[in-house]
C-alpha cells in the first residue's frame, strides 16, 4: 500500500502559465463548495477546462493544473522518454487532494485517459533506472504522479502524467474514470500547438578520412532545432567496421533551444588497421580509413608497453647464406621472388623488465605482396648478405638492454626498397592491434 503522505494546504496551486477560470482554482481555495453534494445532482461526466477542480463526493479534489506538448522527456536518473516517429508527449499536471473528512482512495494513474483526434491514449509509465528518483528533468522538474490509498485528510497526490500522441495533435480531452464502475466521472478539455514542439535535424557529420591506429577517432555531429521550444535530440547512431562483425554504435544526446544548433562530439577507439563507417539517420554517413603509425626505415617506435623498436633500411637480395645448427647454407630465391633483409633493435627504456616483441608479428609488403612468415626453421642467423643473429623475440628485456638481430621475408623480384613496407602489430590479433608501418622517407 501506498503510502506517500506530504501534507499540503487544501489549496492545490495551478503551475505558473495554465489557464484557469478560477483564480488558482486547482483545488477548494476559491471557497467553492466542495462538500458531497456540490457535484453529487451533475448528469452525466463533469466538465472541467484545464487548471479548474473537480471534486468527488467522497471528498477526494482533483485537478488537471496544466498540460504541455514536448518532442521528449527525461528523469533526473538520465531516463529518456522518446516517441515513435510522427509522435510527441502531452505532459498532464494532475493534483489530487483528500479535501474531506474520511479516508479516501485518491485516482491512479490508470484511472486517466487521454482522447485526441477520435482515439484514446493510456498513460505511459516511465520506470526509470533501479533506484533512480521517478522525477522529471526536462522540459520542465517535478515529481510523476503517483496515488494514494487511504489517503488521510489533507493528503495530497500531484505529478506529471504522460501520454503519446500523434505530433499533428491539437484538442484534446483528458478524462478520470470510476475504477469500482468503470464510468467517466470528469474531464478536462484543452489543447495544444504543434508549432510549439521542438524541429530537430542533423545538418553535418564531420569524421576525418583518415586516421593513425591506436589512437581514438573524433568526428563530430551538428543538430539544428527549429521548432518553437527546447527540444531534447537523442538519437542512436550505428558503426560498421571492416574488421569487426556487429560493432557497437552509440547514442547522440543534447538539449537544444530554439533556432540554435549544437554540435556533439565523439570519440571511438581505432586499434586496428580497418575502416570504420559512422552513420547517423537519416542521410549522413562517413567513413575513416584507420592507417598504421608511419615511421622512416632507422627511426625508432614505441610500443604499448614500452619497448622501442627499430627497423633499418632493408638489403633486397636473390640469395641469404644461413647459419643453421654449427654449419650453414646458402638459401635461394624462387624464379618471381627475392628475400628483403631486415635490421630490427629493442631496447627498454623503462625502469621495468617487459617483453620484446615476437618475430611473427612482424610482416612484410613489397608491391601488394604480403609476407608473414618470418619462421625460417632452426636459423641460428645470417652470414650474408649481413653477419648477424636471427631475430628471436619473445624475451625479456632488462631495463637500459638492448637486443638485435635480423629476418628476412620474400618479396616480388625488382623489388626496389622504396616499394617496400615493414609491420609490426601489438598485439596479434584479427580485430584490434596497434600497427606501426616502417617505409622509406620521402
Amino acid at each position: 500500500m501506498n503510502r506517500r503522505t506530504f501534507l499540503t494546504s487544501l489549496a492545490l496551486a495551478s503551475t505558473a502559465g495554465c489557464t484557469t477560470t478560477k483564480s488558482d482554482s486547482a483545488v477548494a481555495s476559491s471557497g467553492e463548495d466542495t462538500s458531497p453534494s456540490s457535484e453529487a445532482t451533475t448528469s452525466g461526466p463533469v466538465q472541467r477546462p484545464v487548471g479548474e477542480s473537480y471534486s468527488r463526493p467522497d471528498g477526494a479534489t482533483i485537478v488537471v493544473a496544466s498540460a504541455r506538448f514536448t518532442g521528449a522527456a527525461r528523469l533526473v536518473d538520465g531516463t529518456t522518454i522518446s516517441p515513435e516517429e510522427g509522435n510527441a508527449l502531452i505532459l498532464a499536471d494532475v493534483r489530487a487532494a483528500n479535501t474531506g473528512e474520511s479516508v479516501v482512495d485518491l485516482p491512479s494513474r490508470d484511472s486517466l485517459a487521454l482522447i485526441t483526434g477520435g482515439s484514446q491514449y493510456r498513460p505511459l509509465k516511465p520506470k526509470g533506472k533501479p533506484g533512480g528518483e521517478p522525477t522529471l528533468s526536462f522540459p520542465f522538474g517535478g515529481a510523476l504522479y503517483e496515488t494514494v490509498e487511504d489517503a488521510h485528510p489533507n493528503v495530497t497526490a500531484l505529478g506529471w502524467v504522460f501520454f503519446e500522441v500523434p505530433a499533428d495533435s491539437t484538442d484534446f480531452r483528458l478524462s478520470l474514470s470510476d475504477s469500482r464502475s468503470s464510468t467517466v466521472e470528469a474531464y478536462w478539455e484543452g489543447s495544444v500547438d504543434p508549432s510549439s514542439l521542438p524541429d530537430m535535424e542533423v545538418t553535418s557529420l564531420d569524421a576525418p578520412e583518415e586516421h593513425v591506429n591506436g589512437g581514438e577517432i573524433e568526428f563530430s555531429v551538428s543538430v539544428t532545432n527549429t521548432g518553437g521550444n527546447p527540444g531534447l535530440f537523442n538519437q542512436r547512431f550505428s558503426v560498421v567496421r571492416s574488421n569487426v562483425p556487429n560493432a557497437p554504435g552509440g547514442i547522440l544526446d543534447a538539449t537544444v533551444e530554439p533556432g540554435e544548433t549544437v554540435t556533439i562530439e565523439k570519440t571511438l577507439p581505432a586499434k586496428g588497421v580497418q575502416d570504420v563507417t559512422i552513420a547517423v539517420p537519416p542521410a549522413f554517413e562517413k567513413t575513416t580509413h584507420v592507417v598504421p603509425t608511419k615511421a622512416q626505415f632507422g627511426s625508432s617506435h614505441e610500443l604499448p608497453n614500452g619497448v622501442k623498436l627499430r627497423v633499418d633500411k632493408p638489403i633486397v637480395s636473390d640469395t641469404v647464406w644461413v647459419e643453421e645448427n654449427g654449419g650453414g647454407f646458402e638459401n635461394r630465391s624462387i624464379d618471381r621472388r627475392s628475400f628483403a633483409v631486415f635490421e630490427i633493435t629493442a631496447w627498454n627504456p623503462t625502469d621495468s623488465i617487459i617483453s620484446e616483441p615476437e618475430k611473427d608479428w612482424f610482416e612484410v609488403e613489397g608491391n601488394g605482396f604480403v609476407d608473414s612468415n618470418s619462421n625460417r626453421g632452426f636459423a641460428r642467423g645470417l652470414r650474408e648478405p649481413v653477419e648477424m643473429p636471427y631475430f628471436r623475440g619473445s624475451r625479456e628485456i632488462a631495463p637500459g638492454e638492448t637486443t638485435n638481430g635480423v629476418l628476412y621475408f620474400d618479396v616480388p623480384k625488382n623489388t626496389s626498397t622504396g616499394d617496400i613496407a615493414c609491420r609490426v602489430k601489438w598485439p596479434v590479433t584479427e580485430r584490434a592491434n596497434k600497427v606501426c608501418e616502417w617505409k622509406m622517407g620521402e
